[in-house]
């Protein structure tokens, strides 16, 4: 996973190893996701002040309220309630603060965001999406030049058009990628975060009997149902013969490795009876469920932050809630590579 030496994430070449053949997030060669070596530096460093950690810990006040306006919504609403409605509103309205994008807009780029993801859908849908959602980031851009700002997307125009930091493609793809990852991820740590809780409700019922287990009950949540669950990861290709630590063989140059990012955290030698939600584990070891390496996700340090201040406001206004069906009948997506729930229902 770390590895950069011996394996990279450029897969531009056309018969490059493919998880999906039909995936239009796997499909860009522009993307971050897809690129390696000085150009992924090059571009990742335009928009990384944007995602430290003080940056993330600064947003708290303003990722309260967005929290505090939609849980009134869904107490005003009564139950049950669909808590992944919550959970895909949270991120979209907040990364869209960050970029400078109209609330407004955020129905539409989760309907775009879900297409980006879909390995389902037939090919003239997703060439529909992806052409719609490219004219959409250069509308957009067209209108900060007009009217610039101080938002993110501003940021990133400037490193265009005055410091000549990335083309104008490149330039695209870092908005629809920005509007990608602040959505799907953080979404589905919410939602699943809160099924592991509310399925096994011993665990909720810890978190209010001692909020200072918070903080640790997100890493374990994190560890043991990951975003994305089992399906998360990305193929590497290896530049270079590598030999297994193992002894089980040798990887060869030119091969495609796929490590689900998943099996990480329920390494039995590492994590003991990992089946098990537990929040006492230590702190001193990385389940790599936000990657690894030069592919450390950018939005580690807010998605955090998210779902602290989410799991806090729950527990502090809906101190009774469980699930509203038995969790077997809860929906599951289908034909997408960021696997989550599509409902939630909840009452209090």
């Amino acid at each position: 996973m770390s590895d950069d030496k011996n394996f990279t994430r450029d897969l531009s070449s056309p018969d490059a190893p493919r998880l999906f053949h039909n995936m239009l997030l796997l499909e860009d060669p522009t993307i971050l996701l897809n690129m390696h070596g000085e150009d992924h530096l090059r571009l990742r460093r335009i928009v990384a002040s944007a995602f430290t950690p003080r940056r993330a810990e600064q947003a708290r006040p303003e990722i309260s309220k967005i929290i505090d306006r939609l849980l009134d919504d869904v107490e005003s609403g009564g139950h049950p309630a669909d808590l992944m409605t919550f959970a895909r509103l949270l991120p979209t309205r907040f990364i869209s603060q960050i970029l400078g994008v109209p609330e407004d807009d955020g129905e539409q780029l989760l309907e775009w965001v879900s297409a980006w993801l879909s390995f389902a859908l037939p090919r003239e849908d997703l060439d529909r999406a992806a052409n719609d959602f490219s004219d959409y980031a250069r509308a957009l851009v067209e209108r900060k030049r007009a009217e610039p700002g101080d938002s993110l997307i501003d940021h990133i125009i400037n490193a265009h058009d005055v410091e000549d930091r990335l083309s104008e493609n490149e330039l695209i793809s870092m908005i629809r990628m920005l509007i990608i990852g602040g959505n799907e991820t953080i979404a589905n740590a919410i939602s699943r975060s809160l099924f592991s809780l509310l399925s096994q409700r011993q665990h909720w019922a810890a978190l209010l009997a001692d909020r200072s287990l918070v903080p640790a009950a997100i890493e374990e949540l994190l560890r043991h149902n990951p975003p994305g669950g089992g399906t998360t990861g990305l193929i590497r290709l290896a530049t270079a013969d590598v030999e297994l630590t193992s002894g089980s063989g040798v990887i060869r140059a030119g091969q495609g490795v796929f490590t689900p990012l998943v099996a990480a955290g329920h390494d039995p030698a590492v994590f003991p009876d990992p089946e098990q939600i537990r929040f006492d584990r230590p702190k001193t070891h990385s389940t790599m469920q936000f990657g690894a390496g030069r592919h450390y996700c950018l939005g580690v340090h807010l998605a955090r932050v998210e779902l602290e201040l989410t799991l806090n406001a729950l527990l502090d206004r809906f101190p009774n809630l469980r699930l509203a069906v038995p969790p077997a009948e809860l929906p599951w997506s289908e034909g997408s590579y960021g696997v989550g729930l599509t409902g939630l229902p909840v009452v209090w």
